[in-house]
């Protein structure tokens, strides 16, 4: 005896829409990590110019090349780097040891003025 059903092979318009629900969650999750990644990378390269910005300005000023004013006075400049404006301040301050000297950058970056890196370094009396 034949059954009056056939068997139907395939999948339900069910199962086709539950594995698409399954999928597209799946793939947004992978979106999101993607895209944080890619903000992650941004901010990385932009700590990366800061500081090596930053190190410079400090060497230039070791060297003797740009003198620094004494606290609460700052200098400041305009660095062009890959294509991206930044601006560093720069101020010496005293310490304890009347010897020694601190020097103090801070490197922003521009339009919108946001600090990616403060660096310190000091200065013995024979390099003033």
């Amino acid at each position: 005896m034949r059954s009056s059903r056939q068997t139907e092979k395939g999948l339900t318009l069910i199962e086709v829409l539950i594995a698409m629900a399954i999928l597209s969650i799946a793939l947004t999750a992978v979106i999101k990590s993607a895209s944080q990644n890619i903000r992650n990378t941004l901010y990385l390269q932009n700590r990366t110019l800061a500081t090596l910005i930053g190190t410079d300005i400090i060497n230039t000023i070791r060297v003797g090349l740009i003198k620094v004013p004494g606290a609460p006075d700052q200098l400041s400049g305009n660095d062009q780097t890959l294509g991206q404006l930044w601006t560093w301040k720069a101020s010496m301050n005293l310490t304890p040891n009347p010897r020694i000297r601190q020097i103090t950058v801070d490197v922003y970056h521009q339009p919108d003025d946001k600090r990616f890196a403060q660096m310190e370094s000091y200065l013995y009396a024979s390099q003033l």
